[in-house]
């Protein structure tokens, strides 16, 4: 009988789950000493797992791949601190300006409230939740410091009333983006963004608090950045939301409420299921929940749209603009009709580029 391999997906995936609920033991792969696997486990910002797995005896490493390991995470950890190091100055300029009210989110509010040491869950940017009033002052708090913008604002006022995020990046190639709302197009819409800065969570760096969002709400973002955030989710985002459903004090009975507040319980469910799916971490009050739930057909095909054009202008963009106020509808619709000049300079398109692709999207031709 011939013994079975590990592969370097199913380790991945082993590590991306280990502590968790369900998950296997780690089994390395042949070729894990070589330079292209922690190539991957850097990339996928698995390092601090695999690295935590080895110094609990869960799984041994070669003295090669620990070295290797240790040296890319002190890489990884050394540009977070610059990460934080920037945070506080962004807040200390915020304060000067006259406040901006913000609540820092994903990486750095993970790694501090939910993960079993920072040093084990490491971030490439700053995300921060800022209140839609204060956006335009972030913005220019941000430029001010000497962050670029990708391209000018797509008409005055888009930003604070439709735009997901705005993303400043500072000279030293730090970039913050600054969330209106945690999701794009109609699911984010739908989001109750004054709950989110009612009960926040607190964290410190440097003696310095920062207000995050509370448990329940890291969880539902969680599984909102899972499922919307890219076709192809992240491993250390599978983990993320295993580590939240594998939280007692998170069950369905507290979560639930609120997704449906959120008018989010397909996202929720379907983000649930990827997390079973892939790293094979089942929890059981979360999987009785998720077999008496049932998909909203319209709902999947919205989420199954929206994973598919991203932030493209396509059918998905018309999602939102139905569940809009007639007001809003005009704005968000002229907005992606009749660009500004400069956001049209800025990525390279004509007037009649824009109006096109949006003719094209409300009537779309034969295919």
């Amino acid at each position: 009988m011939t013994a079975t391999v590990a592969s370097p997906e199913t380790a991945l995936q082993a590590i991306a789950a280990w502590g968790l609920p369900g998950a296997s033991g780690i089994e390395l792969p042949p070729e894990s000493d070589e330079p292209g696997f922690a190539g991957r486990l850097q990339q996928t910002r698995l390092t601090g797992p695999l690295l935590a797995a080895a110094a609990s005896g869960d799984v041994e490493l070669s003295p090669e791949l620990e070295a290797d390991l240790v040296e890319r995470q002190h890489g990884a950890l050394l540009w977070c601190i610059q990460l934080e190091v920037r945070l506080l100055e962004v807040r200390e300029a915020f304060d000067a300006a006259g406040g901006v009210e913000h609540l820092v989110i994903k990486g750095p509010a993970i790694a501090h409230l939910d993960a079993l040491d920072p040093s084990v869950r490491t971030f490439a940017d700053v995300d921060l939740l800022v209140a839609a009033h204060d956006i335009d002052r972030a913005v220019a708090v941000l430029t001010a410091m000497g962050g670029t913008l990708p391209w000018a604002e797509r008409r005055n006022g888009f930003d604070r009333r439709f735009a997901k995020s705005v993303t400043p990046t500072l000279p030293d190639g730090v970039e913050f983006d600054l969330h209106r709302t945690p999701a794009d197009g109609v699911f984010g819409h739908r989001i109750p963004l004054d709950r989110l800065f009612a009960d926040p969570d607190h964290f410190e760096i440097g003696g310095v608090s920062f207000g995050a969002l509370s448990s329940k709400h890291r969880l539902l973002h969680s599984a909102y950045h899972l499922l919307l955030g890219s076709p192809q989710p992240a491993l250390m985002n599978l983990r993320d939301l295993a580590g939240y459903l594998a939280n007692g004090e998170l069950g369905p009975d507290v979560v639930v409420p609120e997704a449906e507040l959120w008018r989010g319980g397909a996202v929720l469910a379907m983000a649930v299921d990827l997390v079973a799916e892939r790293l094979g971490v089942k929890v059981p009050a979360w999987v009785k929940w998720r077999a008496g739930y049932r998909l909203d057909p319209d709902e999947v095909v919205m989420v199954e749209r929206h994973r598919r054009e991203g932030s493209s202008l396509g059918r998905a963009k018309l999602d939102v603009a139905r569940e809009m106020s007639l007001r809003d509808r005009a704005a968000y619709l002229t907005a992606l009709a009749w660009p500004s000049k400069a956001h049209l300079e800025d990525r390279s398109l004509r007037r009649r580029d824009a109006l096109a692709s949006l003719i094209g999207v409300v009537r779309p031709g034969p295919r």
